[in-house]
């Protein structure tokens, strides 16, 4: 039964009753709980996804709080995954949550997005987006992409097989001249947004809008329909002939 929590929610035509006993079911998996992946947590959590697993390996630094929601300078120096996941789950009791506080490699990435409805990114690590990328497409697990570098974000839904994956765009994403990722700090909100409609649509067996790009300070926003590299190495059909 749909309680009163989510009544705005549901009188939403997009979403409905239905919807939101359909989202009650799924299981998103979120690797990374920094900027991105937390903001990601905190709205999928309110919004009545049934289960939810965060996975980082870091601690909360001073650096994090300008651009994060739920962590306090008290925080400082502990595991980011085990306070969202003690924190969230205070604020939605129906929705399992469960912040695990490992490294994501190669080796370990399978055991944790086997039973996974969709991926979220929220990492801020090109060879990690790749890892997700790969384990995507080899499980048909659909996952949506997020970015942020300054002020501008990205966002992009794939599902496997059927859109363009994260290597057909890979190269056209810049990457941070810098040691650290500079990022206005309510960027990855307003980004993480944006990527929990993407994760709501595609768990209602929507498709995804394509490459969103928006930038902040100058107000633009762009949907980009990128289509499937017929040679792209992980999802293209075809052997490029040099």
């Amino acid at each position: 039964m749909i309680t009163d929590r989510y009544r705005r929610q549901t009188l939403v035509k997009e979403l409905g009753q239905k919807g939101q006993e359909q989202l009650a079911t799924k299981h998103a998996v979120i690797i990374g709980g920094g900027g991105l992946g937390s903001h990601s947590a905190n709205m999928l959590v309110r919004m009545g996804i049934g289960s939810i697993d965060i996975i980082d390996d870091d601690i909360v630094d001073i650096t994090n709080l300008h651009r994060t929601s739920i962590f306090t300078e008290h925080d400082i120096g502990k595991s980011k995954t085990l306070i969202l996941g003690e924190r969230l789950q205070s604020v939605n009791t129906k929705v399992r949550v469960r912040g695990i506080n490992q490294k994501v490699t190669s080796e370990n990435i399978w055991s944790f997005v086997q039973h996974a409805d969709v991926i979220v990114d929220g990492t801020d690590s090109i060879p990690l987006r790749l890892l997700i990328n790969d384990i995507s497409l080899q499980h048909n697990i659909p996952w949506v992409y997020a970015g942020v570098l300054e002020t501008v974000g990205m966002v992009m839904g794939v599902l496997p097989k059927k859109t363009s994956c994260f290597q057909c765009i890979a190269q056209n994403i810049p990457a941070s001249r810098n040691q650290e990722t500079p990022v206005l700090g309510n960027l990855p909100a307003i980004i993480a947004a944006i990527q929990c409609t993407e994760t709501i649509k595609i768990l209602r067996g929507r498709q995804p809008a394509g490459l969103l790009i928006y930038d902040i300070w100058n107000q633009c926003f762009d949907v980009m329909n990128i289509k499937r590299n017929p040679y792209c190495p992980m999802c293209g059909k075809k052997k490029k002939i040099n």
